[in-house]
């Protein structure tokens, strides 16, 4: 079984959404969801993690760290350790920032890494994805870029569809980084200011 967490997936109507695209990748696995941001259930929740072969947190980045009710799980999570429940999945995380590098969630990243250390959960494999702001930024004009969307897609669906492999597996690998390759770092933040200050006039 595996065991997502959903750290507040709220990507907007048009966005593209990682853990739905996750679960599609596999589809063939028995799979449970937690949302973080809402009450949980804990017996539950601890009954689902000691059955989990893998757990995957799906989360946006906030001031570079973990949002603060995914720290309240993790650490609650920890507690239950030490008090005695085993946790035998390995952990794996996909993170997103609006910041163009995904190297970005590097410090989101750490922190993850030093949970599983306190909790003695093995550490999967991490997935790191700037330019979360991109499909809103088209709105503003990069449409106009032929095949662009279709690009901003595959750029996400091969990575996301190896990320899924080794949860599926099991397996360990190297953390990966994608960030928006597909448009210039100086155009993205042109329409990602822009529509901050439409947002907020």
């Amino acid at each position: 079984m595996i065991l997502l967490l959903n750290g507040g997936v709220d990507i907007g109507k048009d966005g593209f959404r990682y853990l739905d695209k996750l679960k599609e990748n596999m589809a063939s696995e028995e799979q449970v969801t937690i949302l973080l941001d809402k009450g949980i259930d804990w017996e539950w929740t601890n009954r689902c993690l000691e059955e989990a072969a893998a757990i995957v947190l799906v989360s946006g980045v906030c001031m570079d760290g973990v949002p603060s009710h995914v720290l309240r799980f993790l650490e609650a999570v920890e507690q239950e350790v030490i008090g005695g429940e085993c946790i035998p999945g390995k952990f794996y995380a996909i993170l997103y920032t609006d910041l163009y590098e995904g190297e970005q969630t590097g410090a989101a990243m750490s922190i993850l890494k030093s949970f599983c250390r306190h909790a003695n959960i093995t550490w999967g494999r991490g997935l790191g994805i700037g330019g979360n702001s991109m499909k809103p930024g088209m709105k503003w004009g990069l449409l106009s870029f032929p095949g662009l969307r279709r690009r901003i897609c595959s750029r996400l669906d091969v990575p996301l569809m190896e990320h899924a492999m080794f949860i599926r597996e099991c397996m360990q690998g190297k953390d990966g980084y994608i960030s928006s390759a597909c448009v210039s770092r100086a155009n993205y933040m042109r329409h990602v200011n822009r529509a901050s200050r439409k947002k907020h006039a």
